[in-house]
């Protein structure tokens, strides 16, 4: 039966669980009877992610409690919002997630919460939660924990200790941006987390490096930290953006970077500003794998005259048609640091190429399609044996409309932002 149980009905037994310490077995208690409400944040969430190629793993995303202290003028958690609010304790949220991994519907948890009252208490909840599952419990899985700033230095040790992987919402990529959106939040002291946890990281990374065998209870957060920046809630630039991100990665320990479109949120003072495109969020993503997985330079990113990304045309291929006289690549011969640059060649067909032409001729479009190229984008940038696949390049036939226009585009309020759970 729960094999064909929807989504909604799944989250429902799974919040029913937090009735088993109360006498009264079939009541939630007070703090949750609200989850399902109109307007509330949801307390749980299943969702598939890719940690890499060919991998899938679904997690149960958890927000112990959407009650918070501070008061940021985008959240639509902020303390002077008129919402639900619910909260789950520590051995609570245990239960629900052993559940929901022993019905196969997940495999991994990832954890964030509010911030109600002292960032000291939370944490320690947080700590709660880890330890039961490592320790008691004997849980070795996937882990992910998002980590409140503030916290004392030995709470961020034994979080990232137990954590496969610890995050950190830095929101605006300096201080001056987060005070204007997030007047409680202090920049610094998020900083101060992040490079702890990023020591905690490179010193385990290391120690591995060194022959140290990997403690799947005690992991050391060695998937790597990830970051959170809000984009679109201030002025800053995709440039600015991604310049900030350059030097998390630079200084190591850091994974990847989340990009959350900003939105407005219904009874917040950002109501009224415009909604950030999704295509931005999109196209931030897109350079943020050029600069990670491609061998870009931060300096090789083509922006537009306001700083941003162009939205009409991803950004490897505007630096590509910035780019001529590196162009056609022929791929007979092409090194693989050539190919990878070609829009539509990624680094696994990249390789492909490489390793399958010392056996084989590459005759025409076909053949690289079959290796996993993306045809339609990288012909107009490819020659076989001196003929070019292609004359016009797909890059330069889609300039008759700018998305960045958005003409005719509503105004739309939401409830909640879709970055919640990141």
């Amino acid at each position: 039966m729960t094999a064909t149980m929807s989504l909604g009905q799944r989250l429902d037994l799974l919040i029913s669980l937090a009735a088993a310490d109360q006498d009264d077995a079939g009541a939630l208690p007070p703090r949750l009877r609200n989850a399902g409400s109109s307007g509330a944040i949801g307390p749980l969430n299943l969702r598939t992610v890719r940690p890499g190629p060919g991998r899938k793993m679904t997690l149960l995303r958890v927000l112990m409690t959407n009650a918070c202290s501070f008061n940021c003028h985008y959240c639509p958690m902020r303390r002077d919002r008129e919402l639900p609010r619910t909260l789950l304790k520590p051995a609570e949220l245990v239960r629900i997630f052993l559940e929901a991994h022993r019905r196969e519907w997940c495999q991994g948890l990832f954890i964030t919460t509010g911030i109600p009252g002292r960032p000291v208490k939370v944490m320690d909840d947080l700590i709660e939660v880890l330890e039961l599952l490592r320790e008691r419990h004997r849980f070795a899985g996937y882990i992910h924990v998002k980590m409140v700033p503030g916290a004392e230095p030995a709470q961020v040790e034994r979080l990232t200790a137990l954590a496969s992987r610890v995050s950190l919402n830095l929101e605006a990529p300096c201080g001056a941006s987060l005070s204007a959106i997030a007047p409680d939040k202090d920049f610094t002291v998020s900083l101060a987390g992040l490079r702890q946890v990023r020591s905690l990281v490179v010193r385990e990374w290391a120690e591995e490096a060194d022959g140290k065998r990997r403690d799947r209870l005690h992991p050391g957060g060695t998937s790597g930290m990830t970051v959170q920046f809000v984009v679109g809630a201030t002025p800053d630039t995709d440039r600015t953006l991604l310049r900030s991100v350059r030097r998390l990665y630079a200084r190591g320990g850091v994974h990847h970077t989340h990009f959350s479109a900003f939105r407005p949120i219904r009874n917040t003072p950002m109501e009224q500003v415009r909604a950030a495109p999704a295509l931005r969020e999109h196209r931030l993503y897109q350079a943020d794998h050029l600069l990670r997985q491609y061998g870009f330079e931060e300096a090789e990113v083509v922006y537009g005259p306001d700083g941003n990304l162009p939205l009409g045309v991803d950004p490897k291929s505007a630096w590509a048609l910035s780019h001529p006289e590196r162009f056609p690549v022929e791929v007979r011969t092409a090194s693989y640091a050539e190919l990878i640059r070609v829009p539509g060649v990624g680094p696994l067909s990249a390789r492909r190429i490489v390793a399958e032409r010392a056996g084989t001729i590459f005759r025409g479009l076909r053949d690289l399609v079959r290796l996993g190229v993306m045809g339609a984008r990288a012909a107009g940038f490819l020659t076989v044996g001196g003929r070019r696949l292609q004359q016009e390049r797909w890059a330069e036939q889609i300039g008759f409309w700018r998305p960045e226009e958005g003409v005719g585009a509503g105004h739309q309020i939401y409830e909640f932002s879709p970055g919640t759970f990141r």
